[in-house]
């Protein structure tokens, strides 16, 4: 990841306008944001054991609750879960 803001950067900053401070706020969110998408893997992983460790210690959802919860995750199938390019289901 490149650093968004060096010295020179800073120092022109100080003189942008409030339509050129958002440009570049909007620059370094969207870089991010591309960078956390490029290190997330394509397929998200499912294991069924953690995912009801996980609820079980959620107060007020009870062994039925996630048995359940698990099953419905297991019911919609695996190709359901792969994210397509742009991040979503």
């Amino acid at each position: 990841m490149l650093k968004p803001l060096n010295f020179g950067n800073y120092q022109a900053l100080k003189r942008y306008s409030f339509n050129q401070m958002n440009q570049w706020a909007t620059s370094v969110y969207a870089s991010g944001f591309q960078d956390g998408q490029d290190s997330m893997p394509s397929v998200l992983e499912f294991d069924s054991n953690t995912l009801e460790e996980f609820l079980l210690e959620i107060d007020g959802i009870g062994e039925k609750t996630v048995k359940k919860i698990v099953q419905a995750f297991i019911d919609k199938g695996e190709s359901a879960w792969e994210l397509d390019a742009g991040g979503e289901e």
